[in-house]
């Protein structure tokens, strides 16, 4: 998914240059007991904060863990 992708890479949470990149690292550091919702939050995380055009950083609960918020300071 575009949301997952974005969220991984802009938080540095975890980056890759490939859709398939990014799905690999992050199962492989994402507890099992989250697995089952953990899409869904990046999900809806990319699409109505971590917006493509104007992220609302300012109304992110993890900005302060966020690559990106830190560079765009």
């Amino acid at each position: 998914d575009t949301h997952i992708f974005r969220v991984a890479n802009r938080t540095n949470l975890a980056p890759g240059n490939t859709v398939e990149a990014v799905e690999q690292r992050l199962l492989k550091f994402t507890p099992d007991e989250f697995r089952l919702n953990a899409h869904h939050w990046l999900i809806l995380h990319g699409r109505y904060i971590c917006q493509a055009r104007k992220p609302l950083c300012g109304q992110c609960g993890v900005s302060a863990y966020c690559d990106f918020y830190a560079q765009s300071k």
